[in-house]
């Protein structure tokens, strides 16, 4: 079953109504004509919402295909930081095949290149590049690793080594149709209500809790309806006052 996108819905209805707001206030004030206005603003607010749902759907899509991309690329990265070399190696000659690679000592070697692999949790150092670099080999030095540190970099630029990080391999797998189809792992547990709850509700919520409670609790004596200024603000000063003492 599809979720309802309820972030599109209330946008767009929310760009509709501020149309139809503007042009019935406008051309009822210069026309001072109740229908006109009402018809032209009935067809403004129906085409800016058809529009704006356009607009910010399309803008959602885009960010949810980037959110995705980004997400498949965190999960590569950690499974092959977990993966055998055996796996990696074989992973990695399927996606150069074209180059026709040979294994050798724990690489590929095509006529042209070397390729070195160093999947790991953390960024590629310093250390790592120079047992690369110690390596004899008239061909030329590829590195491919999850990411790597900023020094690191600058000295594979200085030894004229090529470094491809996830960015690189994620593209070149997809292109390939070689994405894994499952995951070493495949991301966190969902997180329950209550420990949602428990994670947010902190001291730093304290301070503002407490003043705005305070507020509402002064607003009471100017209000028509105290009742409901008195109820909201002494909720907010028991949430103070909670966050405070069991935090």
């Amino acid at each position: 079953m599809r979720k309802i996108n309820i972030p599109l819905i209330l946008d767009t209805v929310f760009a509709a109504l501020c149309a139809f707001l503007l042009f019935f206030t406008a051309i009822r004030y210069y026309t001072r004509n109740v229908y006109v206005a009402l018809a032209f603003a009935v067809v403004a607010c129906f085409l800016f919402g058809c529009l704006s749902f356009l607009y910010i759907s399309k803008k959602q899509n885009k960010k949810l295909l980037i959110s995705r991309d980004e997400k498949q690329k965190k999960l590569l990265s950690l499974h092959l930081s977990l993966s055998t070399e055996e796996y990696i190696l074989n992973l990695l000659s399927k996606a150069l095949s074209e180059e026709n690679p040979e294994i050798k000592n724990g690489r590929l070697i095509t006529e042209d290149n070397a390729y070195f692999y160093n999947f790991k949790m953390q960024p590629v150092s310093e250390d790592d590049v120079a047992k690369v670099i110690k390596v004899n080999c008239e061909n030329k030095k590829i590195i491919f690793c999850n990411c790597i540190s900023v020094q690191a970099m600058m000295l594979c630029q200085n030894f004229l080594i090529e470094v491809k990080d996830i960015n690189f391999i994620y593209a070149l797998l997809k292109d390939k149709e070689l994405l894994p189809e499952k995951y070493v792992y495949e991301g966190q547990k969902k997180i329950s209500l209550k420990n949602r709850i428990k994670a947010r509700f902190t001291r730093k919520l304290c301070a503002p809790l407490f003043w705005s409670g305070l507020a509402l609790l002064f607003l009471s004596y100017f209000s028509f309806f105290s009742i409901y200024y008195i109820i909201s603000g002494g909720i907010m000063l028991t949430l103070a006052a909670v966050a405070l003492v069991f935090n």
